[in-house]
């Protein structure tokens, strides 16, 4: 197939599974270019070595003052904001370069702007989306729910503070409005929609209505390799610095295990919010844990430290999937998580790791567990490499995505039998 691949992505685990499936699908000789946005992070995610072209267009979504007063009388009459807008000007000019391109398929992947990307509806070949997951903001607490009103107006309203907040909130809440019915508008753009998990896939039927198809990833053994080294006394986090990953869960947990064996805490994340690391490094310092932030570290030195790491601790927020406890497991590293979203479909309960509540001191006992007991450390060793050689490999996760894009197109894929 000669394949259209379309994203907007930084770092991260999106980026990860994209990489993985270009990779893939180049190597089995499929025909591939790339296009994508100036504020992509296409460091990151280098396919040059996969792919004939990289299409990068200018986009900006830095907005002026002006722009946010035009923006409210827009809302007031349904209308798409400025960075939608935007948004829709930089799809239609790389679908303009797609749809002459004689691709077989467009293969669209998430947006960072808005998670459902604006690209289906612009092009007019067969598309198939890969989505890591819906606008959270939009459909859930992120920590706070979009719709909730505000207090009763009742007296308030000789308050000057007050009726600034309630027109703030009028155009808050129409633009948010508008933002849906255009997530929707785009869902029912595309062919084929692709996710990660079934709990992606419930997530998708609540946020617009319709379900897609489960599409599990891999693992690349070859960039996750188990390299039987000594365990050493200290745990691991991955992750975004931001909130909704949870690290002030894993340092609140550790602060309960005995001071005795209480290991140091390694967080090791793409990017993040500087603010919100002092405030990590303040709370690890009130609890007595000693916390390390790694940032954008290269490759070799992760890869040790899932070697030598003693479990990973996972506490993200109704991850969608969550790839870091499956490269963990690649490597031998047995896994603490909550048992929340995708998570719960990639760890089974005391074979590749521990599932805990959402609360310090269950995840406590069970670092505990894994710290003091060997033979259980052990056996979820062995079991973690075992369930991700048996279930989640690369070829496999490859066979996945390719049988879904040439549906997508109306073919079969072609099974060569070994």
């Amino acid at each position: 197939m000669k394949i259209a691949v379309w994203h907007n992505l930084r770092s991260g685990g999106g980026s990860r599974a994209l990489h993985q499936h270009i990779k893939g699908l180049a190597q089995r000789g499929h025909s591939i270019e790339v296009w994508t946005s100036s504020i992509a992070d296409s460091q990151f995610l280098n396919v040059d070595p996969y792919v004939n072209k990289t299409h990068i267009l200018p986009l900006s979504m830095d907005i002026r003052i002006r722009d946010e007063y035009r923006d409210k009388i827009w809302a007031m009459q349904f209308e798409p904001e400025t960075r939608i807008r935007r948004m829709m000007d930089f799809c239609n000019r790389c679908a303009e370069e797609i749809n002459a391109g004689g691709f077989d398929v467009l293969f669209a992947n998430s947006c960072i702007n808005f998670s459902m990307p604006y690209i289906g509806r612009f092009v007019t070949i067969p598309k198939a989306l890969y989505l890591g997951e819906p606008n959270r903001t939009l459909f859930e607490s992120s920590p706070e729910l979009i719709w909730e009103g505000l207090p009763p107006a009742r007296g308030n309203w000789r308050n000057s503070d007050y009726r600034s907040q309630y027109w703030e909130d009028m155009f808050k809440i129409r633009q948010a409005r508008v933002r849906v019915r255009e997530e929707i508008h785009n869902y029912r753009s595309y062919d084929k929609v692709l996710v990660n998990s079934y709990f992606s896939n419930e997530n998708l039927l609540r946020a617009y209505g319709g379900a897609g198809e489960v599409c599990y990833l891999g693992i690349d053994s070859g960039l996750f390799p188990f390299l039987d080294l000594p365990r050493e006394p200290f745990v691991m986090g991955l992750g975004a610095f931001f909130q909704h990953k949870r690290p002030d869960m894993a340092i609140e947990s550790l602060a309960l295990v005995p001071e005795a064996i209480r290991p140091k805490l390694i967080w090791v994340g793409d990017m993040g919010d500087k603010a919100y690391v002092d405030k990590l490094r303040e709370l690890s310092r009130e609890r007595g844990v000693v916390f390390e932030p790694r940032e954008k570290i290269p490759h070799p030195e992760l890869i040790h430290l899932l070697n030598t790491a003693s479990c990973l601790v996972y506490t993200s927020t109704l991850e969608p999937f969550g790839l870091a406890p499956l490269e963990a497991n690649a490597c031998g590293l047995p896994v603490v998580a909550v048992a929340e979203g995708g998570v719960r479909e990639t760890v089974i309960a005391n074979y590749n790791g521990l599932l805990v509540n959402r609360k310090p001191e269950e995840m406590a006992q069970a670092i505990e567990r894994v710290l003091t007991d060997p033979a259980l450390a052990d056996r979820l060793s062995r079991n973690a490499r075992r369930v991700v050689q048996e279930q989640w490999t690369f070829e496999k996760a490859i066979d996945r995505i390719e049988d879904a894009l040439f549906q997508t197109v109306g073919k079969e894929r072609d099974v060569v039998v070994k």
